[in-house]
């Protein structure tokens, strides 16, 4: 407890400015108005919130270049992804391109970089990242000035740095934030080459025939959804590579028995696992009463739809695949990844993602009294090798807390040692969760 009361006593923003940030260039006025697909606005627009940590850039002679080197590299990807310098319209169908930019902060932090990185990531001001994010930008709903997009940049005590953005949800998932990061820290890296970039640049859907967005206008409005307030838990497990061969081997010996044989990802196992023991700890607070539940695995479709699209395609490219359970003898692992992989396979050679299946999915559990459990993975995606800004990689990428309970997301540790999960359950739940002999045999926390 005393070494706790030392390290909040340091936590705090000595110094803080804000700049506006405008894309190099203005956005050509030939371009069509950027029409938010059907399935974006099926999905909440939340900030999605990360952050990523850097040690002491010694690799630079002038460490006070840092903010200019990332304010001018940020400009020239706005002139790229110029729909994110915009403003969400007023029934938020569409973006103006307005070319309002986004806010960039700058801040000073009176803590140790070692001492962040010890912190579970939430939102929380003292013991979580809270204050190292844009304000109101975490999980928050848009700001008043209508920016999509938001930067913060903290310097630590001893010289590490840290680079927070936070993204609508409302225009982009998870993917395409690591691509815009991505560009932005290659173009940071090396400013004079940006020709070379040209596999990185962004696909806008109506861009592709195939994909484009039906025609809608202002009388279009987006779904309304309203993010509550937290009131739930939010912890940081590590499933170690080695833990999750573990699991592997032993769900494999169940499928001898049962006369299965399936092939088994870090992915299905470790969120097939995830699941049961979410559900078994809402069981034990509901007295033993198992409550009907379903799984819902958020699917990257870039590379399941006919044709296939770009890694680099911007907007919510994400379908659900949902796995419905009645009794805690259908988690069994081997039974949820089965249904997983089946609902997968039927998604593959999707055509169009402008059907609104994703809403009426998460319409059609919210009437019934099925539980819903949401679990997402960016493992794999752009997260440390690509987010060299010139400095090196991080030390370490993080999601900023989670936006719903019963919620989950995955993503690979630094060394790429194992699968790094954020996920956040009501208190209770929690503590049942994080007591289930299941999980504490492959996860370390």
């Amino acid at each position: 407890m005393i070494i706790r009361g030392l390290i909040r006593r340091h936590l705090h923003i000595v110094s803080k400015s804000k700049t506006n940030i405008k894309p190099a260039s203005p956005t050509p006025l030939n371009l069509k108005p950027y029409i938010l697909p059907l399935h974006d606005l099926g999905l909440p627009g939340p900030y999605t919130p990360m952050i990523f940590f850097y040690s002491n850039p010694q690799s630079l002679a002038h460490k006070a270049t840092i903010p200019n080197l990332l304010k001018n590299s940020l400009s020239n990807t706005l002139s790229k992804y110029y729909p994110f310098a915009g403003k969400l319209s007023s029934s938020g169908s569409r973006i103006e391109y307005n070319d309002q930019g986004i806010e960039f902060f700058e801040a000073q932090v009176a803590c140790k970089l070692s001492e962040i990185l010890e912190k579970t990531p939430t939102r929380d001001e003292e013991d979580g990242y809270g204050h190292l994010c844009p304000p109101g930008t975490i999980w928050g709903p848009l700001l008043s000035s209508g920016n999509l997009m938001a930067v913060q940049l903290n310097h630590f005590s001893c010289g590490g740095i840290a680079v927070a953005v936070s993204l609508s949800h409302s225009i982009a998932d998870a993917l395409t934030l690591l691509s815009f990061l991505s560009y932005w820290a290659s173009l940071c890296r090396d400013p004079d080459n940006e020709e070379k970039l040209v596999h990185l640049s962004p696909t806008f859907l109506n861009e592709l025939q195939q994909s484009s967005p039906p025609s809608c206008n202002d009388d279009l409005t987006a779904f309304e959804f309203s993010h509550p307030e937290k009131f739930w838990i939010t912890t940081e497990i590590v499933f170690p590579n080695s833990k999750i061969a573990k699991l592997k081997a032993e769900v494999e010996m169940q499928d001898r028995q049962d006369g299965l044989n399936q092939n088994y990802t870090r992915n299905e196992l470790v969120t097939a696992l995830l699941y049961r023991c979410a559900v078994g700890a809402a069981t034990a607070s509901n007295s033993g009463a198992y409550t009907k539940s379903v799984l819902m695995n958020t699917i990257n479709m870039r590379p399941l739809m006919d044709p296939p699209l770009p890694k680099t395609s911007v907007g919510n490219l994400i379908a659900i695949n949902h796995v419905p359970t009645s009794t805690m003898n259908e988690t069994r692992l081997n039974t949820l990844i089965a249904q997983m992989k089946k609902g997968k396979m039927q998604l593959k050679g999707t055509k169009s993602l402008v059907d609104g299946k994703n809403l009426a999915q998460i319409l059609k559990y919210a009437k019934t009294d099925h539980k819903p459990y949401y679990v997402s993975s960016i493992c794999n995606f752009p997260l440390y090798d690509e987010m060299d800004f010139g400095w090196g990689r991080p030390v370490k990428a993080a999601l900023v807390d989670i936006g719903l309970y019963n919620s989950a997301v995955l993503m690979d540790t630094p060394s790429g040692d194992g699968i790094n999960t954020i996920i956040g359950l009501e208190e209770q739940d929690m503590k049942n969760f994080l007591a289930d002999k299941d999980l504490l045999a492959y996860a370390s926390f």
